[in-house]
């Protein structure tokens, strides 16, 4: 693929069939005076440049298998999240998605299949900002689908319009197996195949591909109950901390099957609110909340943690409301308001698992908790 793939993206018909898959504004977007419009348009422009070329590509060589449709090629609607989802699915404007219970744990820029008969996946980036976590998130994804499929090799492919080479990360992952990393164009000189004129032509209608597929038609080759592997996580780290046993935060780590990128404890009582806050405030705004502030404000506290970076997470269900606050902790070790989560359509698979039934912790978890995850304020 390396030796095939284009460097020189300088095709106008490709970068006219790219367009097609931009909604309205985001074709005009292209052309915007904001700068964050502009850019983000371009970003995804340019993710359609690949994928458009990568269906050029797998007609000329028989080292792509097949390549799942996305975009405007979708036809098939997007099924709203609900607990229970597992597996592949499209999300609203036709991105590549994983589900688990419900909540979308993992999106690919692009997915195909080799001449081995293993799934792939593409990432494709315009800038060198968020770099710091790439490899970790390409590292989970490789994972992911690994168990997912029953694959023991995952081949990754970056696609960047910027100069990358040089970042720790890029070099992690340009080291392993299966990995493969092209810089193109940038997306500046790119961008020169376009104009205003071109949105106003009417795309032509694409042949049918034969080597498409949806995404919808990959099946886990092997059991993945996404609910399950979190309930099991969330057993194994309560005996961890109840065990009163030394070892701190690799006690945790090492029962936590990190396919799991989220692990809900569950939710406090009074006294479990009272025992996590004894020494501490929650920052709201302009307001610093006591334990008792926050058993009279809120309905309902769940504690949980993010993996890999094994930082806290409390929800807050505030009275009357169908909303939760998520409180995280800043550089600094306070507990501080980040945002809001409510049942809207984006977010209603994990408020569904939010808002289920969860079950109440022992005080002691809520101090041990606390010890683990919260730095010296």
């Amino acid at each position: 693929m390396d030796i095939n793939f284009p460097r020189d993206f300088f095709d106008e018909d490709i970068a006219q069939r790219a367009l097609r898959h931009l909604g309205y504004h985001e074709k005009w977007d292209l052309f915007s005076g904001d700068y964050a419009l502009q850019r983000t348009a371009e970003g995804s422009w340019y993710e359609y440049l690949v994928y458009e070329i990568m269906l050029d590509l797998s007609l000329r060589t028989d080292l792509i298998r097949s390549i799942v449709r996305k975009g405007d090629d979708v036809q098939e609607p997007c099924l709203a999240p609900h607990p229970g989802q597992n597996g592949f699915f499209y999300s609203e404007k036709g991105n590549l998605t994983v589900r688990g219970n419900g909540q979308t744990i993992a999106e690919m820029d692009l997915l195909f299949v080799d001449d081995h008969g293993d799934m792939g996946f593409f990432e494709v980036i315009t800038s060198a900002m968020g770099l710091k976590t790439f490899h970790e998130e390409v590292c989970y994804k490789k994972r992911l689908l690994g168990a997912m499929l029953g694959q023991t090799r995952v081949p990754f492919v970056l696609v960047s319009s910027v100069d990358v080479s040089q970042y720790t990360s890029i070099q992690k992952i340009a080291a392993e197996p299966d990995c493969l990393i092209l810089i193109t164009n940038p997306i500046e000189e790119i961008r020169d195949l376009i104009y205003e004129g071109s949105l106003r032509r009417r795309p032509e209608k694409r042949p049918l591909h034969p080597k498409v597929i949806d995404v919808t038609r990959i099946t886990p080759g092997h059991s993945f109950d996404y609910r399950e592997i979190h309930d099991g996580n969330r057993e194994r780290v309560v005996r961890a901390m109840l065990s009163g046993a030394d070892g701190g935060m690799t006690a945790v780590s090492s029962v936590v099957d990190p396919l799991s990128k989220k692990v809900m404890l569950g939710a406090l009582n009074t006294a479990g609110v009272e025992a996590m806050l004894h020494d501490r405030g929650i920052r709201i705004k302009d307001a610093v909340l006591s334990a008792d502030d926050v058993v009279r404000r809120f309905s309902r506290a769940v504690i949980a943690f993010d993996i890999p970076a094994y930082t806290p997470v409390i929800y807050l269900k505030v009275k009357g409301k169908e909303a939760y606050l998520k409180i995280v902790q800043d550089t600094s070790g306070d507990l501080v308001f980040q945002d809001t989560r409510t049942p809207n359509r984006s977010m209603e698979g994990f408020y569904d698992w939010l808002n289920a039934d969860k079950p109440t912790l022992q005080v002691g978890v809520a101090e041990r908790y606390a010890s683990l995850f919260f730095q010296s304020a």
